[in-house]
Parts: structure tokens; C-alpha cells; sequence
């Protein structure tokens, strides 16, 4: 089993400035020292992906006492997701990470027993079909999770871009086949286990 945990974008954002979310990513793991995270920035640009991750480690060193934090890359990704014990899909365009993933799946025979998170552009990733609030379009995850997705549901994060997300949300459930359509706010998260 493997569980998925979608968030709807910047988890710093939480009412409890994501203490909550680094809770549940680890309580599986309490046996774990450290605790291995992979931090994946496939969805950005590759000269942003360093800065990302030294920013990840100040937020997770704030709730999490014991973790080892590793940068993803696309040529050892496979062997970095099974020597983790949590892979963290970034925000970002979704497009990016997914051809990324695409180019070798073995990576998803290594997720069992694991946790894996996506933010905004990497939970769409991990959702069947998403929807963009920026530019209001809808595209195909990975179908990790038989979901659509939206993330930052009725944000402010795309201030003068007049997101009608009612609309986004009607066109994605509209979009090829039935399934149960998930919205989240900044950072509000949402657990599955599959």
C-alpha cells in the first residue's frame, strides 16, 4: 500500500503553518531514523530546483526532528525513490514533471510501503485529470489516484487573472469520465490510501 497525500499549494499556508502536514508524513516512519525524503522539483525549472530544496529543509526542520532531505534527479530517480521512505512531488507545471515520469515507470513499482505528496502541479500529476486555475484549462495526470483534482481552490495565488473557478470546476467534471472531482485550498491536504 502506499499512501498519497494531495495538497492543494503552498503548505506553509496553513492556519498551523503546516505542522499538521509534517505530522501525517511521518507518523508512519516513527521506527525511521532518519527519515528519507526525496524532494522532487521536476515540475520546475531545473535552475530553481537547488533554491527549492534549501527551502524545503528550513519548513521540514521546523516539524520534523530526525529527516534526510535529497534532490530528485531524473537519471537515478527510480533507485532515489526506493531508497526513500517519502518522495515529495513539487508545485509547478504539471506537464514537466509528468513527461519526466513518463520516460521510465519503473519508479512506480518502488512505491509500496511509502508516502508519496504532491503540491499543486504534483498532486495534478498524481490525479487521473486536473484543472489549472491560471489558465483554466484541464489536462491528464498520471492516474495514480482515479480523481480530478484542483488545486488552490479559491486562491488569491492568481491575482488579475479573474479565475472563474466555478467554471474551471463544471468543465472539469466534464472532461472524458466520471470520477469524484477534489478541491483544495493553500494548504489544506487530503490523505488516500491505495
Amino acid at each position: 500500500m502506499t499512501k498519497y497525500i494531495l495538497v492543494g499549494g503552498y503548505v506553509h499556508k496553513a492556519e498551523d503553518g503546516g505542522r499538521a502536514f509534517c505530522e501525517e508524513l511521518v507518523k508512519d516512519f516513527s521506527h525511521k531514523k532518519p527519515i528519507k525524503i526525496l524532494d522532487c522539483m521536476f515540475a520546475r525549472k531545473k535552475e530553481n530546483w537547488q533554491l527549492g530544496l534549501e527551502q524545503d529543509k528550513i519548513f521540514f526542520s521546523k516539524f520534523i526532528k530526525d529527516f534526510v532531505l535529497e534532490l530528485a534527479d531524473p537519471e537515478t530517480f527510480t533507485e532515489q525513490v526506493k531508497n526513500s521512505d517519502i518522495i515529495f512531488f513539487q508545485g509547478g507545471i504539471p506537464y514537466s514533471l509528468i513527461s519526466i515520469l513518463n520516460k521510465n515507470d519503473e519508479w512506480l513499482k518502488q512505491l509500496d510501503g511509502k508516502v508519496l505528496i504532491g503540491t499543486s502541479g504534483g498532486a495534478d500529476a498524481i490525479s487521473k485529470y486536473y484543472g489549472v486555475g491560471k489558465t483554466g484549462n484541464v489536462g491528464d495526470g498520471l492516474g495514480l489516484l482515479a480523481i480530478k483534482f484542483i488545486p488552490h481552490w479559491l486562491s488569491d495565488y492568481g491575482v488579475g487573472l479573474n479565475i472563474n473557478w466555478n467554471q474551471l470546476k463544471e468543465e472539469l467534471k466534464n472532461y472524458k469520465e466520471e470520477l469524484p472531482i477534489h478541491t483544495l485550498r493553500e494548504g489544506e491536504f487530503k490523505v488516500f490510501i491505495k
